[in-house]
């Protein structure tokens, strides 16, 4: 599939809008750079080139190749595709949240990391290590992920009704 063929969808992209509302900006970024990802590869991309490029100028270069060096890793033993939200979409899927809980918490407690992680990846140990980098390239930009526990609490969207 030639990219120059189809529209990126990350055109108009704000890091802002990615994912629920109660998210810290940290959170959001990396959900950003997750779905910056997913759309390098379904546009036939090198992800590692467009996070370099897009997440360096936006963040830093440190927390781009941390997040390159976490997504390879995940992508080197990743049990089954990963399912991941469009560019601009407010809530997001259960993989994301893993994936970004489990970035937050790995620093308190690798174990429930790792939990987060093994249905996603074959070795849960080696992407929480990559984590805990990403983490504190985040801490070192002002972009500190919480420990969370749970889903962050926001509004339920109201869903159309079938009469």
């Amino acid at each position: 599939m030639r990219s120059d063929l189809f529209p990126d969808p990350f055109h108009q992209a704000s890091i802002d809008d990615c994912g629920p509302t109660a998210l810290a900006r940290g959170e959001r970024v990396l959900l950003w750079m997750l779905r910056q990802w997913v759309t390098a590869r379904v546009l036939g991309q090198e992800p590692g080139e467009r996070l370099s490029r897009e997440a360096g100028a936006l963040v830093s270069p440190r927390v781009a190749a941390a997040f390159i060096l976490m997504m390879t890793t995940i992508e080197g033993q990743v049990r089954r595709p990963l399912c991941v939200g469009a560019p601009c979409r407010q809530g997001y899927a259960e993989d994301e949240q893993r994936l970004v809980t489990a970035c937050g918490v790995c620093p308190a407690s690798p174990e429930i990391a790792g939990r987060l992680l093994e249905d996603l990846v074959i070795a849960p140990e080696a992407v929480v290590v990559t984590a805990r980098f990403l983490n504190m390239a985040l801490a070192h930009e002002a972009l500190a992920l919480p420990v969370r526990f749970e889903e962050p609490k926001h509004a339920k969207a109201a869903r159309p009704t079938l009469h």
